[in-house]
Formats: C-alpha cells, sequence, structure tokens
C-alpha cells in the first residue's frame, strides 16, 4: 500500500449553495436579540418559577394538613342521631366568642362541625371562627381565619401569592409573571 501525498492538489471549489447553507445557520442580528432577552428573562423568571411550583405543590397538601392540626376542631368526636338547631348552636358560639359581629354561618353536615364566623375590626380581612359540635352543641375550637382558611392554609396561600414578603413579593410576582410572555414568544 502506497501513501500518496496530495499536497499538490488543488482544493475543490466550494459551491455556492453549500456557502449560502452554512451562512443561514448564522442568526440574524433580530434573532440573536430574541435569544439573549429569552436568556435574561429566563434567569429573572426561573427562580419564580421553581418557588411557585414547590410552593404551588406545597399548597396542595393543605386539607391533610388542615386535618392533621385542626381535626379536632373541623370535625366532630362522634356523629349523633339529630342536630341541635342552628340558633342553639350560634348561641354556644357567641357564648364563648361575645365580641364581633356574626359574618356568616356554615352548618355542619355528617362529622363537619358548624362554623360561625365573627367580623371583628382589628382584625382587617381576616376573621375569628368558632367552631360548634352541631349534636352537641359544644364548641370545639376558635381559630382566626381569613375567608373560611385555616392559618395554616392562609400562610401556605400568602407563602405562594408573595412568598411571604409582602409588597416587595408581590411585586416579584408580577414581574415574574408578566415576563412569561417573553420566554414564550422568544422560542417560538
Amino acid at each position: 500500500m502506497s501513501v500518496t501525498d496530495l499536497s499538490g492538489v488543488p482544493a475543490p471549489d466550494v459551491p455556492a449553495a453549500a456557502q449560502t447553507a452554512r451562512s443561514s445557520r448564522e442568526p440574524t442580528p433580530f434573532a440573536a436579540l430574541l435569544t439573549r432577552l429569552h436568556f435574561y428573562a429566563g434567569i429573572l423568571v426561573a427562580p419564580f418559577l421553581l418557588v411557585a411550583a414547590l410552593t404551588g405543590l406545597a399548597y396542595t397538601i393543605t386539607p391533610q394538613l388542615d386535618q392533621a392540626l385542626y381535626g379536632d376542631q373541623l370535625a366532630v368526636a362522634a356523629v349523633g342521631d339529630q342536630p341541635k338547631t342552628l340558633a342553639q348552636q350560634v348561641t354556644a358560639a357567641r357564648a364563648a366568642h361575645p365580641d364581633g359581629t356574626i359574618a356568616t354561618v356554615a352548618p355542619g353536615a355528617g362529622d363537619r362541625t358548624t362554623q360561625v364566623v365573627f367580623s371583628l375590626e382589628e382584625l382587617g380581612e381576616k376573621q375569628h371562627t368558632v367552631y360548634v359540635d352541631p349534636y352537641t352543641g359544644e364548641v370545639t375550637g376558635q381559630l382566626t381565619t381569613w375567608f373560611g382558611s385555616t392559618p395554616a392554609t392562609t400562610w401556605l396561600d400568602d407563602l405562594h401569592r408573595n412568598l411571604q414578603l409582602g409588597e416587595i413579593g408581590r411585586h416579584y410576582s408580577e414581574i415574574a409573571a408578566s415576563w412569561l410572555w417573553v420566554l414564550v414568544a422568544c422560542r417560538c
């Protein structure tokens, strides 16, 4: 087998079509801008998406968490034959919590307690909920709630919405969410 020296052989001409194909792989200035914009938007939004996904996942377990933390207030020990009248249950709640005005009453059914919600000016949006066993008329507990949500659910909701940072967290969340369209549009 002999070795052929190709150093003297002229290089073939590259066809014009191949040169065009090679240059079309280079991004246009607009495509480069979109890619760079996508990169920076991803840096801004990716941490929020991760935190939102994790806190949203934690929020999905709130029914089980409420049952573990507040089961003795939310459920009755034994289901009776005949519940007390709603007026008797509200009277028991009022005796346990004489302050505030009654905002709502959610009658208990099955093994659930009746929830008597009191509005208090000093609580702002939050309310005070008294839980009453509908069969015995006994108060099983009291919690400061937010639109019917227990304290644990309220805390996780606030974590999911604004990272427990108040206005700063809400602004971060809004900015990150408003940049999501940039991420989608720049990669289409």
